[in-house]
């Protein structure tokens, strides 16, 4: 992109004059800080304290007290492409000026890298493989099925030689914090782990249902099978699905158990409560509503901030900070710590999960909150 024209656009941005094509081209070009940092040089210091300013109005903005009620939600398209540009100016002058504007209240005498793809696979026999230092190829067999680790990083299990109704064992995928892994069931059912996740699935399915269990965070990709639906087992309900999209947060940390449906349908089983669920819409379960847990439904969620995980960002819709701390501490492999009242604003935006903890950290900081690196410890003041 020429200089003018991208700086023409960004002014058209800041009076709210862009065109969807015209937001879409500083979103497309916000992916280019990632793979060319040298796109930097388009821009003059003069040019940079202004995008500086501009990203401090646009924080201000995203930030609100816990009276203050949401903003009606706009069209899903737009308000992602302009979530991007919002993003663009985090970045301009959040990270690419980090070293030139770094605040005082940032304290730390060291960074933390991000996670990655991390995780140990458990064999029905006991036998521990560490993934993210096997070699792509076979890792091992067990019955009729083979596993390989595929070229792309990802587990791939392949149906050789299964007799019908065979029980081939369980296995075990883990993810610590700091890691993350994806992996293809014998059925073809892909399933991404997010940070300090794990699912326990057999090797091949049999019977009527394919059942695996989940604890942490998992998006996945169901393959159809009508006469074997799927069943995923998490604290306090059941999801069962034919053949669809969907994302589930069941962390132990976490209050509420969220379903969120991206595509297909999916039925809620928890006690003897039972929900359907369109595409756009997410059930919570409330983690201590004990034998008989209602089910809550929401009908209009906000499936890019349920899925943000999987496509690399951390994303937050009046997120409180000790919720937006526990995603920090889970893809970093730090631990939170708060000194006095953190709880009087909510965030919304989006922050890249390949940054490392400060540069993180940085967009925060510009919101006047206070943090303190000591190792994997992060200590956060008002």
């Amino acid at each position: 992109m020429e200089k003018k024209q991208f700086l023409a656009i960004l002014k058209k941005h800041r009076l709210g004059e862009t065109t969807e094509q015209e937001e879409a081209y500083l979103a497309a070009y916000y992916n280019l800080f990632d793979s060319e940092p040298d796109v930097t040089e388009l821009l003059n210091d003069h040019e940079i304290d202004f995008l500086k300013n501009q990203i401090r109005d646009n924080i201000k903005e995203k930030i609100s007290s816990p009276q203050q009620q949401p903003a009606p939600k706009p069209n899903k398209f737009y308000y992602w492409l302009k979530l991007a540009a919002v993003v663009l100016l985090f970045f301009l002058a959040g990270i690419l000026t980090f070293n030139k504007y770094k605040k005082v209240n940032l304290v730390s005498n060291n960074d933390v890298a991000p996670g990655s793809n991390r995780a140990v696979l458990m064999l029905a026999n006991g036998r521990q493989i560490i993934l993210n230092n096997a070699k792509s190829g076979f890792l091992a067999q067990q019955g009729g099925i083979q596993i390989h680790k595929a070229s792309s990083g990802q587990l791939v299990y392949q149906i050789k030689n299964v007799a019908a109704n065979s029980d081939t064992g369980y296995n075990t995928i883990t993810t610590p914090r700091g890691g993350q892994f994806v992996v293809v069931l014998s059925d073809n059912s892909t399933v991404c782990l997010n940070a300090n996740s794990s699912i326990r699935f057999p090797a091949a399915f049999s019977g009527k249902y394919r059942t695996v269990s989940l604890t942490g965070e998992a998006y996945f990709e169901v393959a159809h099978n009508k006469a074997m639906p799927f069943h995923v087992i998490t604290h306090n309900q059941t999801v069962e699905v034919l053949g669809t999209h969907f994302n589930i947060n069941a962390y132990d940390d976490e209050n509420v158990v969220k379903t969120t449906l991206l595509e297909g349908s999916v039925r809620i089983l928890a006690g003897n409560n039972t929900a359907l669920l369109a595409p756009g819409q997410q059930s919570q379960i409330g983690k201590g509503s004990g034998s008989y847990p209602q089910i809550s439904i929401v009908k209009n969620a906000n499936t890019e901030e349920a899925v943000a995980w999987k496509n690399g960002f951390f994303q937050f819709e009046n997120a409180d900070l000790k919720t937006v701390m526990r995603q920090f501490a889970r893809w970093y492999n730090v631990e939170a710590e708060f000194d006095g009242n953190t709880n009087k604003r909510l965030f919304s935006g989006e922050i890249h999960r390949n940054l490392s903890l400060l540069k993180a950290l940085e967009l925060l900081n510009y919101a006047d909150v206070n943090f303190k690196v000591d190792g994997r410890k992060i200590i956060i003041t008002q």
